[in-house]
């Protein structure tokens, strides 16, 4: 019994695959009267001109080199038992101006 509703069941499968788009079928049925529908023509905007401050860009380099030149001699005398008090600040500040570079030359 298991075997004949397999063979049934096998037998449709293949001829509903079978089946494909009707003859003759040539894409979507045209309009009555042959009148296309009127779409407005939308143009693609272009993307703004972006501006880079390149002045302040040059700024928070410098500032970040400045600040990450200070880190070294902070982490020797942590060597020596001695936490400069500013070093969680200035780690902080450099992260930050890190991430702000980075958006304003991913944008």
């Amino acid at each position: 019994m298991r075997v004949v509703m397999l063979c049934m069941l096998c037998f449709l499968a293949v001829q509903c695959g079978a089946q494909g788009p009707p003859k003759g079928y040539d894409g979507p049925i045209p309009m009555a009267g042959a009148r296309r529908p009127e779409f407005p023509q939308v143009q693609p905007r272009a993307a703004p001109a972006r501006k880079i401050d390149v002045g302040q860009l040059q700024s928070q380099a410098d500032e970040l080199a400045k600040l990450a030149a200070g880190v070294p001699p902070d982490i020797a005398q942590l060597k020596k038992g001695l936490l400069a008090k500013d070093l969680k600040h200035n780690l902080k500040q450099i992260e930050k101006l890190s991430k702000q570079l980075q958006r304003e030359l991913n944008e």
